[in-house]
């Protein structure tokens, strides 16, 4: 993680409003009117896509009017079967008649579920496409200050969900919406046709239900919990909050480890756990009251509509014989009531297609206005003037200047500067007084609040930006590389560069040669943001990229700080070369101002303004002067005695970069490649076959109470279904027994209305006892295994997260997704199986004793009745999402590439090179969504269409087996409707038994690593703990390589003594080794041969915990933790005082800052901690030994004055062992002893002045290197 040392109060790492759409955004939206209209929503539809649509719409129109319709069918074939009429053969055939109509409406229910599928899918993907490229050349084409504003690291994200939420609300959910309605007005509309009497008592309860029915959905959609997005199921904020502790825990497992911060990250980590439990649990039972309620008041209906039924089948047929129109029988009650009991269902089910379309009309509102917004600085457009020839001369005239992203601040005040054409300017200054901001004003990525910027006397405001950009070249501090070969990434800089071209610019830049050395040459992929080159090769590349364009201008910001002394020389070289190839124009920024003594200028910097300006002798001749301050106040010989008046001058430690975060490089862990669902190694992963269950059930025994109340419930749940179904036959058949009299069929009636209230409120307290109890199991256990997955990866040894497959990304997703999905092979597996089991047990009970030859009819097709079940709640349930394809997760990433590097690609104008890649990447995934809109529409329609099919066989083989007197009327109903209601419930279990191939991997995958044991063991009491710790610390022998790259060693015979209290440097080039010795005595590894000894002891023989607690580390990024200030300097010494909190601050110089905050030590900080935060938990611990890696080499002046005397503070309180890694050579020669390592070895050792003295030595080369000019190495010792 990078750091800032500033004294701005650092934002807390807590969601925002308004980032990104969930569903209570959405609401607020809905409710403050950001929709844009329905109409507006399909924008980008041509006369192709209304054609589509409109066909779309008639076939959905057509599938929902066709469910009703087998509702009226149903109703015929019932009458038909009509026992009083003793004509067998006549009702044979009319049930053939009717069959064959079940069969023709199923084969057009299948084409028009494949149209409407199709239809909608295909227009939906071709929108989509157009609107992405919208979108994204809607943002390309902002100016910089949008991004400041607009967080980069989430903007991606929030496009890519924006589109799908687009996508999705005007495509198929735009087709389930009609087809709902369809059906609804279908529904009533036959039942009123049919009935208007019973009809209007039926309505009565529709409200009642509708709401229940929406409720239910509603509760549903954001309890279900799937393998993709299993989180979403509880609040947001605790969602993020745990994410947020797990994974920053995890990407910087180094500082977790060293401060033996394992307990407390896991009692963190426990604490959130809690708070998502109990969001789980209350979910659970919501899920529970709205399921049961809403099946409650169907009941109630049914109910309601039997005994007003046979009141009215009594009345024309029993008190009022010889009725001859609108008469009531049996067919006529179940037409009736199945077609708006239809209707009024599917009002509900239209519900989550209607949030689907009001979440697409909210993410249009934003993304429309971001379309439609006009950029203050348009990079695409063809606008502005172009100069003939460019000579460079630059001039700020009165520029006054503030960010976006802090109005208030101004960072330029008055500022006036002239630049010549082909003078090589060096702007110095302290931070936050506006050297970057020239930067950026001369590439135009802001404008000027006042006064104005020109190039060649013409205003940069009347220039095309784009064209301005490209007589610029801009080499920074990070530079920005994308994910394609080196070939590419260097023709970035010339749009149509020839190879001949890239490799002559490689040659310059002295990158040539290392780039040959790899396998495939200038075809290497660099990997994400260059992450498979070290600093100085992507810096050689970044500047062949410049010298490829060859521009007019070139800005060098802060080009060569972050490297070390080899990668230094090497690209200074380079920079050299693209100096000296042509005379141009040339703005320096650095804070080594020995860097900068041989520009033509250097200018002074301070609140805005110019102060000074000349060469660098003339600068050091003004006594007082700033620009002298800053050289004394940078130099070797006086530390700590810079003036007031340099402290006056950087007062303000707000580096004017920081005000812009629009270069943010995308966290590791949210860039890796690592599959989610891998977080072990996979030649260590457990195969699905060996699925601990009984460790499972093991961790519920707590919950066994729960678990017999979920069972108990689930046993009632399941058995309502053939039950309703037997309940449903008997009232068939009462409605055909004309033998009773008028009041005894009422009677009947009004029994049979009993049994369904009964049975409602049996399965309200069942549903409830199921989702409530089986709710704390499953949560309970999933925190349990979220806890004991996270503690047994803070566990492991550092050398184990080195592997991709076990990146911070890939773990928290592990922890996650992979234990909610063991609920499924323990609770969720108990439910679903229970009520399958009672379901088809009592179903098949009931069909076997009324007629086992209708039963085994029956058998044939209860599976497909039940995958129809299965699919029809899967196209109503708005959590089930189709899988991302690859062309969508490429886009995705090519988006976020593109926003997090977007400095880069506007300064080198590669807006159209990213959107042609994007077109293409759309267009592919288009393709593909197309090709899966054919399967997809084919096997809806066969779902909506496979009742159809099933009553056709099962009406034709119940007549013929009735009309050759096998069975009677009553044995035939009772088979069907038990088994049919059973398919039903079968269906909703089979969709939630339908992850269960995911749900025993991910068990494989979190017992693998629960299991696993660390390398080196952390957490142990095993080990000594020596009473006495003098810090005497010796290196025998070593051999060492990392265990991701074990065939390359790093130490190959690594010997070296610290003596006690003595202060030691390890110099040395890249790959030298010098970070490896701090990892090796913290032991993040072990070496594979040799010892390493503190006080004379093996550390491998020493307690872990114990040695690490006398040992400090402060590193060039130290990394704090979602936390207040206090807390972060107590996990130096947990269990420590605010006294002593504060004590360890003030030593650290960092008491005044945190004061000023409102909040002082109880302000939130983020993972952009401070510097001296870090610094002061070191002080808090008092270690014996002090680990400094580049503690300070990205500081910019002023704040390296201020850490230093921080670390100052932290050596003097006691004698103590340090050990410091640095490549600025003349911060470390006050050594005791410098160690110079090569090659695996330590080559020299000594103090500087006896390395000194070594003719043609590796230490006195390096220094030599490092020195400006042609200054004797032996007698610079202030120099930088």
């Amino acid at each position: 993680m990078k750091s800032i040392e500033r004294n701005a109060p650092v934002a807390p790492l807590t969601p925002q409003p308004g980032d990104g759409l969930s569903k209570k955004g959405q609401a607020k939206a809905k409710q403050r009117g950001d929709l844009v209209s329905f109409r507006h929503l399909f924008r980008y539809a041509d006369r192709t896509d209304v054609l589509l649509m409109a066909v779309g719409t008639i076939a959905a129109i057509a599938t929902g009017t066709s469910q009703p319709l087998r509702i009226l069918l149903f109703g015929n074939v019932v009458t038909t079967f009509n026992p009083v009429d003793g004509s067998y053969d006549h009702m044979l055939h009319e049930v053939s008649k009717i069959s064959l109509s079940f069969l023709a409406m199923g084969l057009a229910v299948v084409t028009t579920g494949f149209i409407q599928v199709v239809a909608w899918t295909y227009t939906s993907t071709r929108q989509s496409e157009r609107l992405r490229l919208a979108y994204i050349t809607g943002i390309l084409k902002q100016d910089i200050g949008w991004f400041d504003v607009n967080n980069p690291q989430s903007l991606a994200t929030k496009i890519t969900e924006s589109v799908l939420l687009i996508q999705d609300g005007m495509g198929r959910k735009v087709g389930d919406y009609w087809n709902c309605i369809a059906m609804a007005v279908a529904g009533v509309s036959i039942g009123f046709k049919s009935g208007w009497k019973l009809s209007a008592v039926v309505v009565a309860f529709l409200p009642v239900l509708v709401l229940g029915l929406a409720c239910m959905m509603k509760t549903t959609a954001r309890a279900v919990q799937n393998a993709i997005k299993v989180d979403r199921s509880i609040d947001p904020s605790i969602h993020f909050f745990i994410k947020t502790v797990a994974e920053e825990a995890l990407a910087n497992i180094r500082t977790v480890h060293v401060f033996n911060s394992i307990p407390a990250t896991s009692a963190k980590y426990n604490d959130a756990l809690q708070l998502a439990e109990a969001a789980g649990i209350k979910k659970g039972l919501m899920t529970g009251i709205g399921g049961g309620f809403t099946f409650m008041m169907i009941f109630t209906t049914y109910a309601v509509a039997i005994s007003y039924g046979a009141v009215l089948v009594a009345t024309d047929n029993l008190t009022q014989p010889g009725c001859t129109s609108d008469c009531y029988d049996g067919g006529k009650v179940l037409t009736v009531f199945f077609g708006v009991i239809m209707g009024a269902m599917a009002l509900g089910q239209a519900n989550p297609s209607m949030e689907a379309i009001v979440s697409a009309r909210a993410a249009a509102f934003e993304a429309y206005g971001t379309i439609d917004r006009p950029s203050k600085i348009d990079a695409l457009t063809t606008d502005g003037a172009t100069l003939s020839s460019v000579e460079g001369r630059i001039e700020l005239i009165e520029v006054e200047f503030q960010y976006p992203s802090r109005p208030h601040i101004p960072v330029c005040k008055g500022y006036s500067l002239t630049i010549e054409a082909g003078e090589k300017v060096a702007l110095v200054g302290p931070s936050g007084s506006g050297k970057s901001t020239i930067v950026s004003l001369v590439e135009r990525f802001y404008d000027p609040i006042h006064g104005v910027v020109r190039l060649d006397g013409v205003d940069l405001k009347t220039l095309n930006p784009r064209w301005l950009r490209q007589q610029i070249g801009l080499v920074g501090q990070e530079p920005c590389l994308f994910a394609a070969s080196i070939a590419v990434n260097i023709g970035h800089g010339k749009p149509g560069a020839t190879m001949e071209e890239i490799r002559d610019a490689a040659k310059r830049a002295n990158a040539l040669e290392f780039i040959q050395s790899f396998p495939l040459g200038f075809d290497t992929l660099v990997g994400d943001r260059g992450t498979q080159l070290s600093g100085g090769q992507k810096q050689r590349i970044a500047i062949a990229r410049a010298i490829v364009k060859n521009p007019a201008i070139l800005l060098l910001d802060e080009a060569t700080s972050a490297l070390d002394t080899e990668s230094e020389r090497i690209v200074q070289a380079s920079l050299d070369a693209l100096l000296n190839d042509r005379k141009r124009t040339t703005i320096i920024i650095a804070h080594r101002l020995a860097t900068i003594r041989n520009a033509d200028r250097i200018v002074v910097l301070c609140e805005g303004k110019v102060v000074e300006q000349g060469s660098h002798e003339h600068l050091m001749q003004i006594d007082q002067g700033q620009y002298r301050m800053l050289v004394d106040a940078q130099s070797r010989k006086s530390p700590r005695k810079a003036s007031n008046a340099v402290m006056k001058l950087t007062s303000s430690v707000d580096d004017d970069v920081a005000a812009s975060p629009t270069e943010i490089p995308v966290p590791v862990a949210a860039t890796t490649s690592a599959p989610a669902s891998t977080p072990s190694s996979p030649k260590k992963k457990k195969t699905a076959n060996q699925v601990p269950y009984g460790r499972i059930w093991t961790m519920s025994q707590p919950e066994v109470g729960y678990l017999v109340m979920g069972s108990m419930g689930s046993l009632i749940t399941g058995a309502t279904f053939p039950l309703w179904g037997y309940l449903l036959s008997s009232c068939i058949v009462l409605f055909f027994n004309f033998k009773l009299t008028a009041d005894e069929m009422k009677l009947e009636g009004l029994k049979w209305s009993g049994y369904f209230l009964i049975l409602g409120a049996t399965y309200c307290v069942g549903n409830v006892a199921q989702n409530y109890g089986f709710s704390v199991v499953s949560e309970r256990l999933t925190t349990r295994l979220r806890a004991l997955g996270f503690a047994a990866m803070l566990r492991q040894e550092v050398g184990w997260y080195d592997f991709p497959e076990h990146s911070a990304g890939a773990l928290q997703a592990s922890l996650s997704t992979d234990c909610a999905l063991i609920q499924k092979m323990s609770s969720d597996l108990l439910k679903n199986v229970l009520n399958v089991v009672v379901c088809l047990v009592i179903g098949f009970t009931i069909a076997f004793y009324h007629s086992w030859q209708m039963t085994l009819a029956l058998m044939g097709v209860f599976p497909l009745m039940g995958f129809a079940s299965k699919m029809r709640a899967k196209s109503f349930n708005p959590q089930v999402k189709e899988d991302e394809n690859e062309g969508d997760v490429m886009a995705g990433a090519l988006l976020s590439e593109a926003i997090g590097s977007i400095r880069t690609v506007a300064s080198f104008g590669m807006e159209d090179v990213i959107q042609a890649h994007f077109t293409k990447l759309v267009a592919m995934a288009g393709a593909d969504n197309r090709r899966a809109a054919l399967s997809m529409g084919f096997v809806f329609g066969l779902s909506q269409a496979m009742m159809f099919f099933a009553m056709a066989f099962l009406f034709w083989f119940g007549g013929y087996l009735i009309s050759h007197r096998i069975i009677v009327f009553a044995d035939m109903f009772s088979v069907l409707m038990s088994l049919m209601m059973s398919s039903f419930g079968l269906g909703t279990a089979a969709q939630a038994l339908g992850g269960m191939g995911k749900a025993k991997q991910a068990t494989a995958n979190v017992f693998a690593i629960v299991d696993r044991v660390p390398a080196i063991e952390c957490i142990t009491n095993d080990g000594v703990k020596p009473t006495l710790v003098v810090g005497r610390i010796e290196f025998q022998n070593v051999q060492f390589a990392y265990p991701s790259r074990p065939d390359s060693l790093v130490y190959k015979d690594y010997n070296l003594v610290i003596e006690a209290g003595t202060t030691v440097a390890l110099v040395g080039s890249s790959g030298s080794g010098k970070s490896t010795a701090i990892g090796l005595l913290e032991r993040f590894y072990d070496p594979y041969a040799g010892r390493v000894l503190f006080d004379g002891v093996d550390i491998r023989t020493l307690n872990l915990t114990w040695l690490r607690e006398h040992i400090s580390l402060v590193g060039q990024e130290p990394v704090l933790f979602v936390g207040t200030i206090a807390d972060n300097i107590a996990t130096g010494k947990p269990g420590s005082s605010q006294d002593e909190v504060e004590k360890a601050a003030q030593m650290a110089n960092a008491h005044d800052f945190i004061q000023q905050f409102p909040e002082k030590y109880n302000t939130q900080v983020g993972d952009r901690g401070i510097q001296r935060i870090a610094i002061a938990r070191a002080i808090l611990r008092d270690p014996e030994v002090l680990l400094l890696d580049e503690a300070t080499s990205a500081l910019d002046n002023e704040s390296e004055r201020i850490v230093q005397a921080s670390l100052d503070a932290l050596l003097d309180m006691k004698k103590r062992t340090t050990i410091v890694v640095a490549h600025r050579l003349t911060t470390i020669q006050s050594a005791d002893l410098i160690a110079v390592a090569h090659d695996g070895r330590i080559v020299e050792q000594g103090t500087h002045t006896e390395l000194l003295d070594i003719p043609s030595g590796l230490y006195r080369t390096l220094v030599a290197r490092q020195v400006d000019g042609n200054a004797n190495p032996a007698t610079t010792t202030s120099e930088e």
